[in-house]
């Protein structure tokens, strides 16, 4: 019974104080003397006024959440990592499947502009001279200029060459004018072009016609066996008979040009 009236005094020592106060109030007024702060009451006396710590009580509930504040100032950034070491090499995969083949031709694109035409180059050195080659079978091998007398001149290859001028037909005795017998060519002739000199025809009135040539001695000729080339120069002229003009070829010493191969 004690211990719960000592437990109800600790409970309710203010109440108890306030009712002490209350009671003894006349006195205290009497002597003037009113008690407003703890600290005026006796360190001692309030000690055993001072009751047992209570149970705690339940918890508040949860207030509600504040608002955000602000963004705080950004950082200055940090150093810069070392760079890490090279990794090691990986193993080489293996090789894929062969994908099916293309078409064997390809749409064929529009053909692009023309480009300009390159700088041109230097011109290079001059190359070493190629070894002589062998003699051809065709080409000029000798060519002259044979007067009407027989006398050659302006040639190339005819060194050596004897031209006989109006041989004598062994038949009539005659010289056969107009006929020149060529021999000495230091190669056998395979062909000759012979053109008629036009300072040497004759005179104005004298109408040359085209050199009849012949390789070799010529068959209607009185040329020596030793000929190697016949040439044979004829003057056109006009014959009148019964008022009929025809047409007429002689022989005639004319000079002309030959041409050998």
């Amino acid at each position: 019974m004690i211990a719960r009236i000592v437990t109800s005094i600790r409970r309710n020592a203010i109440a108890w104080l306030a009712l002490f106060v209350a009671l003894t109030g006349t006195s205290m007024a009497a002597s003037h003397y009113v008690v407003t702060n703890v600290k005026e009451i006796k360190p001692s006396v309030l000690k055993k006024l001072h009751g047992a710590k209570g149970a705690k009580g339940a918890q508040g509930p949860t207030g509600p959440q504040g608002a955000q504040g602000k963004e705080g100032n950004q950082g200055t950034p940090g150093n810069r990592g070392a760079t890490g070491a090279t990794g090691a090499t990986g193993t080489k995969g293996t090789a894929g499947a062969t994908g099916p083949t293309g078409p064997n031709e390809g749409i064929t694109g529009p053909t692009g502009p023309e480009g300009t035409a390159g700088a041109k180059g230097e011109i290079g050195p001059t190359g070493p001279t190629g070894k002589e080659g062998k003699a051809g079978s065709g080409g000029v091998k000798a060519y002259a200029h044979v007067a009407a007398n027989g006398k050659v001149t302006e040639s190339e290859g005819f060194t050596g060459v004897t031209v006989l001028k109006e041989p004598v037909n062994k038949t009539t005795k005659e010289a056969e004018e107009g006929v020149y017998c060529i021999s000495g060519l230091e190669f056998e002739p395979k062909n000759a072009i012979v053109s008629p000199d036009a300072n040497e025809t004759g005179g104005e009135e004298s109408i040359a016609a085209t050199p009849l040539v012949h390789i070799g001695q010529g068959t209607a000729s009185s040329c020596p066996g030793s000929t190697q080339i016949t040439v044979e120069t004829d003057e056109l002229g006009f014959l009148e008979e019964s008022k009929k003009f025809f047409l007429t070829e002689e022989g005639k010493n004319m000079g002309f040009y030959i041409v050998v191969n």
